[in-house]
């Protein structure tokens, strides 16, 4: 049996308060890591990051609902607090993808290839971490930046009549979250043809986000009918894990070119080189099978069929709620 995502509304829940509870549970997990210590710092960089992106999809995902003034600050918000651990994350990803190679292609390289360009570039990750915990206009304003948002997230109405009432606030209407799911359905469609089109680390990276954005609302529709919508959140996850690899090395191989000194001896680094690109295409090819499933529903067809789920789970609760004695 599949495990249900912990990011997800809860059956019967309302719409408003649902989405409300997530983006606070999202910025709690966000904030919290960074105050578990030195010794898990990459780990609370990786786990703020994720929040992040959860709490942006959600975003789009109602950005009908909020209004586009509401959704952009928020959504820039988030961005910026982000990117303010981009540097920690590229190097470590620099690691990653330095691992990846040695490791994949290990039974054809000899003893110790590329292990003294994996332990630079993992000196230079410690450098750049513990840099980042010094700074005081690293994680400080991290935090902060969480916290002004939580504020702003808690004073959000969740009564499901609140948008009628006041005027803001989400209904407890399949129509407020239709559109948004369309609209990253549309753009991640778009992005998948882009990628394989224009072939540049950025047209995937874009690709990935798409996916990733998609993924996480699907993750949180789970209710209106788990058997199905997890099969298609573990595709958009394994898509989102090949295009992270993909990112991984399309920034080793930058790195590569720039600073040659990370890989002094030319001969290796070429070598790296080499096997890197081998690699970004055969994940390029896996992402584009598994695109393929996703992307095979057109936008207005998906949205529909889930519109449907909605319906009939509606349905059931209420036939449910009706059945109860008073």
């Amino acid at each position: 049996m599949m495990a249900l995502p912990s990011f997800r509304l809860h059956r019967d829940e309302p719409l408003g308060a649902g989405l409300k509870r997530l983006s606070l549970e999202s910025i709690d997990d966000a904030i919290s890591v960074f105050y578990d210590g030195e010794d898990v710092f990459r780990e609370a960089v990786h786990t703020s990051r994720k929040a992040t992106k959860r709490v942006r999809a959600l975003l789009r995902l109602v950005r009908s609902e909020l209004g586009d003034q509401v959704y952009r600050f928020e959504n820039v918000s988030m961005r910026d607090t982000s990117r303010l651990l981009s540097e920690v994350r590229t190097s470590a990803i620099l690691v990653n993808g330095a691992q990846d190679i040695r490791d994949i292609y290990a039974p054809i390289l000899a003893p110790g290839t590329f292990e003294e360009v994996v332990e630079r570039l993992s000196g230079h990750r410690d450098r750049i971490e513990q840099r980042a915990m010094e700074d005081p206009e690293v994680v400080p304003r991290v935090v902060s930046n969480l916290e002004r948002a939580r504020q702003r997230y808690e004073s959000w109405p969740s009564d499901a009549d609140a948008r009628r009432v006041y005027g803001v606030g989400i209904r407890h209407d399949y129509r407020a979250i239709g559109p948004g799911l369309r609209r990253t359905h549309t753009r991640g469609r778009a992005e998948m043809v882009a990628a394989y089109q224009k072939r540049t680390p950025e047209a995937f990276h874009l690709w990935r986000k798409r996916a990733k954005y998609l993924k996480h609302q699907m993750e949180i529709l789970t209710p209106l009918w788990p058997e199905v919508i997890i099969g298609m959140t573990l595709t958009l996850d394994r898509i989102s894990e090949i295009l992270g690899q993909d990112r991984d090395l399309a920034e080793l191989l930058e790195t590569l070119a720039n600073r040659p000194d990370i890989c002094p001896n030319p001969l290796e680094r070429s070598l790296m080189s080499a096997l890197a690109e081998q690699r970004r295409s055969d994940l390029q090819t896996a992402a584009r099978i598994l695109g393929r499933r996703i992307y095979a529903e057109k936008p207005d067809g998906l949205s529909t069929r889930l519109g449907s789920y909605w319906e009939s789970m509606e349905l059931a609760r209420v036939t449910t709620l009706a059945s109860i004695p008073a």
